[in-house]
């Protein structure tokens, strides 16, 4: 197995450019927004799109959180990412647990269906869906959204946690039942600590998904104070169409949230990548 992943210097050099290379394609896009954030006009950014501010004009993130109303768009999001994280995180912590330790008659099947979701976008299922949230009566509320996000996010969810669990061992499973440990005992003090790098995995792209999410708020949210930064930045668009260097401090606005996320979740989220638990 080690000799498959053992690069000679030549290809290692190449897959080092490689990496180089891509990370001069994602940086410099990036590096661009935040310097065009900063300039005062948009004469400015057409002049010269790479060059740097001057003057350096931060408050141009202060006129567009207070102008924009990204203070309630910033808000409705925090609420929508952060319940859709929770929920994921519960019901699938939960459920891999029940599918990867306490099989029954039928948990297969079960394990299936949730791959069949990982399989069939969930934009295949909205006119069903729309029905459902229009007779519940949630329609135009952020639960709409919250619950249906998490729905969408459960497959892969279940499926990282269940790969995860299906790798750490029993022992400490057993000693626990033996000393008359219920399941839930086992869950919370023996299962859900060792899966945390997976646990972290899930929520970190759990949060990402939900931050993002433009097409769900399309189409259940219809108020605009109910709005998230997806939906808050078309009417920013509207407001700030030819100020371009205002739209920039609005798109990083929206950003710094997953930049955080990843930055304080990152060794966790590649440790839930690469690792399998603790094998037997």
């Amino acid at each position: 197995m080690d000799k498959i992943f053992k690069l000679r210097p030549h290809e290692q050099a190449v897959v080092q450019l490689i990496m180089l290379a891509w990370v001069v394609v994602v940086l410099v896009p990036f590096g661009s927004a935040i310097l065009n954030s900063l300039k005062p006009s948009v004469g400015a950014i057409f002049r010269d799109p790479f060059g740097l501010p001057d003057p350096w004009t931060w408050g141009n993130y202060a006129k567009a959180w207070v102008q924009a109303s990204f203070d309630q768009y910033f808000l409705n999001s925090m609420i929508i990412a952060g319940c859709t994280v929770v929920l994921v995180v519960f019901c699938s912590t939960t459920t891999a647990f029940v599918l990867a330790r306490m099989p029954f008659k039928g948990s297969t099947a079960i394990f299936l269906c949730f791959m069949l979701g990982v399989i069939v976008p969930i934009r295949l299922t909205l006119a069903p869906l729309f029905v459902v949230v229009r007779e519940l009566g949630l329609l135009d509320t952020l639960a709409a959204v919250i619950l249906v996000q998490s729905a969408s996010m459960m497959p892969v969810a279940v499926f990282i946690l269940v790969s995860f669990m299906r790798g750490i061992s029993k022992e400490l499973e057993e000693a626990a039942r033996m000393d008359g440990a219920l399941p839930i005992r086992i869950y919370w003090s023996i299962i859900l600590p060792l899966m945390r790098p997976a646990v972290a995995t899930v929520a970190l792209l759990t949060f990402v998904q939900a931050w993002n999410e433009y097409f769900l708020p399309l189409i259940f949210l219809q108020s605009e104070e109910l709005f998230p930064l997806t939906r808050g930045i078309t009417q920013f668009n509207q407001q700030f169409a030819v100020q371009w260097h205002m739209m920039f401090a609005g798109i990083m606005i929206m950003m710094v949230p997953t930049i955080l996320a990843f930055v304080l979740a990152s060794r966790q989220f590649i440790s839930g990548l690469t690792q399998g638990g603790v094998k037997e």
